[in-house]
């Protein structure tokens, strides 16, 4: 498998690129308009042929990338089947398998951040786009869509082995990277009621925590000289090599 990780350098957002070796056919998974340029020259580089750019979840920017790389290249955007977005050209349902080359990806229904939000599984990795991050889970808006996150995510995600891969859509305290097993004994309240309560509740206490930021943030925004630094961003230049 050809593979490709990118950052943007500011926000941490991840794009994935998966390539199958001998047809060269290649998909995209929630690219950021930053990577366009990056993505197509390592393509061209490699000779791969863009067939499908795939949605994690619904988000602006990646639609933008997304056409643009449609144009450039005709590949087909691809999106869960209650995605709204008029730009999507194919859209999947829980246990479809998506073929490019000789690789395959399988598509899993992970909603509770929105009802469009899938996740990708290729052999031993999984692309969860906000879903799930490398430290654990992303906030919902709402009780309600924290009931179906903490769903999703124990039932369709954590009964993987522990030695699956977890690539996120966001870098999150400088990790781009975990594993199942790691998130099982970081995150024990997967397993049981008790520990269901205590996501729930952790997750609220997250919410007002960042609401709280928000506010902090509008307040500091006008000061003179304040900057926030950003570390440990990274995005690789077009001429490191991927990993074959």
């Amino acid at each position: 498998m050809i593979f490709r990780q990118l950052c943007t350098p500011k926000g941490g957002q991840l794009s994935y690129l998966l390539g199958d070796p001998v047809t060269r056919e290649a998909v995209i998974i929630d690219p950021m308009p930053a990577h366009v340029d990056t993505l197509e020259a390592f393509m061209a580089e490699r000779g791969l042929n863009l067939r499908y750019i795939l949605q994690t979840h619904h988000e602006s920017a990646h639609i933008t990338a997304a056409t643009t790389l449609k144009e450039l290249s005709g590949a087909r955007i691809v999106a869960h089947e209650s995605a709204s977005d008029e730009h999507v050209d194919l859209r999947l349902r829980h246990g479809d398998v998506l073929y490019f080359g000789e690789e395959r990806l399988r598509v899993l229904h992970t909603p509770g951040l929105s009802s469009c939000a899938v996740t990708y599984w290729w052999e031993d990795r999984l692309f969860t786009g906000m879903t799930l991050l490398a430290t654990g889970a992303t906030p919902c808006t709402n009780q309600n869509d924290l009931k179906i996150l903490y769903h999703s995510i124990t039932n369709r995600l954590l009964s993987f082995p522990g030695e699956t891969l977890i690539y996120p859509g966001l870098e999150n305290k400088g990790r781009r990277l975990t594993s199942i097993e790691e998130l099982r004994r970081k995150d024990n309240w997967f397993n049981n009621q008790r520990g269901r309560r205590a996501f729930l509740r952790n997750c609220a206490l997250l919410l007002t925590e960042k609401a709280r930021m928000e506010v902090a943030s509008k307040n500091d925004v006008n000061e003179v000289g304040a900057q926030k630094e950003d570390v440990h961003h990274y995005m690789p230049g077009r001429n490191i090599p991927a990993a074959l």
